[in-house]
């Protein structure tokens, strides 16, 4: 009977020997701040840009801030004083890293009626802000902001609505791909663009299109070609360094990231500026592509470089 008993503890303990240990079984630790929280984040901010009230915004104590790679303080830039509205907005979230970034346009464009036929002629932005939260409170903010001269690059400012909704659709579990995935293949889309790899190894969806400032750059007149296609010409070409990539969406395909594109010595022509892709990727491949950036150009982040 000793022996038995003494079998069966052995046998037990074994087993037990064999289960994997209580932290490995556990769920990992949620976020400090989830999707919902961050978007609440972006709302609080928003609110602040359009009322000029910065009170409310939960800031850690050595926030960093810049306005087109200056470092400032937050609210001193141009697209920030009274009476603005943002007609036009997109926001994407990644809790894993604590980033939020807001894609829209900032007017000082009054409603109809007699406020707006008394008011000065309206000033009009292509907006980016990228928060970063350290500790439930905002430790970075990176704006970008472009006031689109007379006959500069871009769409009319005026002419954006509601952003493009298929970053918003989730996809099926058969068609995402992992955020490591994700990140490579932005970081694939860079080295294109940099010419350091063939477009043709870049997986581009048939569907593939390329919006910058809500202009479309490719399948369209006077464009170089398609997403792939356009690197065919020479000179679609910028160096792409001081990668940055904040943003991974694998149920929705969203990729976001930040680039400086530098102007190749043997195209002096092309403009240099930081812009901020965002890529829908489904079944592995770039289905989409919207850019925001400095039109006129900018040669430095603030961010590392």
């Amino acid at each position: 009977m000793f022996v038995k008993s003494l079998l069966g503890a052995i046998v037990a303990l074994a087993a037990l020997a064999a289960l994997p240990p209580a932290a490995a079984l556990a769920k990992p630790a949620a976020p400090a701040c989830d999707r919902r929280c961050l978007l609440h984040v972006l709302t609080d901010y928003t609110e602040a840009l359009t009322d000029n009230d910065l009170h409310r915004l939960k800031l850690a104590a050595d926030v960093r801030t810049t306005f087109n790679g200056a470092p400032t303080a937050l609210g001193q830039g141009e697209a920030w004083g009274p009476a603005r509205r943002l007609p036009y907005r997109q926001a994407f979230v990644d809790p894993a890293t604590g980033s939020a970034v807001f894609y829209g346009v900032v007017t000082t464009a009054a409603p109809r009626g007699p406020a707006a036929a008394a008011a000065p002629k309206p000033r009009w932005w292509f907006y980016v802000a990228r928060l970063k939260l350290k500790g439930g409170r905002i430790a970075e903010v990176e704006e970008i902001a472009y006031e689109k001269p007379e006959g500069g690059f871009g769409a009319e400012p005026s002419s954006l609505t509601l952003p493009d909704r298929i970053y918003d659709t989730v996809l099926p579990a058969a068609e995402r791909s992992s955020r490591r995935q994700l990140f490579a293949i932005a970081d694939q889309y860079f080295s294109a663009v940099s010419q350091t790899i063939d477009y043709h190894d870049v997986p581009w969806h048939p569907e593939c299109q390329r919006v910058e400032l809500g202009t479309f750059t490719v399948n369209a007149p006077g464009t170089s070609g398609s997403c792939g296609g356009e690197f065919q010409t020479p000179s679609v070409k910028w160096t792409v360094i001081n990668r940055r990539f904040y943003i991974a969406d694998v149920e929705r395909g969203v990729v976001l990231a930040v680039g400086n594109f530098t102007t190749p010595p043997e195209y002096p022509k092309n403009n240099g500026s930081v812009v901020m892709e965002v890529f829908k990727v489904q079944d592995g491949m770039i289905r989409h592509i919207s850019a925001f950036f400095r039109g006129n150009g900018q040669l430095h982040s603030g961010w590392g470089d």
